[in-house]
């Protein structure tokens, strides 16, 4: 009985800290193709010649950039590497 609560524990624990990273992502995503859209509004304000192919451009550099942001963020973080102490004492 235990050990099936502790088990059901672990698997919402983990569904929760899956679902709590891809709404990570998305905000990560979110304010990424808003930065983007900022910086590329600025840049077409700021050049006189090309603004309108910076403007048309703006759009497929948005999504771009969130999909790498969010591609990103939800990589796992590598393993680490366990201390020679630690691997001795075993």
């Amino acid at each position: 009985m235990a050990k099936s609560a502790k088990t059901e524990v672990k698997s919402t624990a983990k569904k929760s800290a899956k679902a709590f990273g891809n709404v990570f992502a998305e905000a990560l995503g979110a304010a990424a193709a808003t930065a983007a859209g900022v910086v590329l509004t600025r840049a077409a304000e700021g050049m006189s010649s090309g603004a309108k192919k910076v403007k048309e451009k703006a759009p497929a550099v948005k999504k771009a950039a969130k999909r790498a942001v969010k591609r990103v963020a939800k990589k796992k973080a590598p393993a680490r590497k366990k201390s020679k102490k630690v691997r001795k004492e075993r």
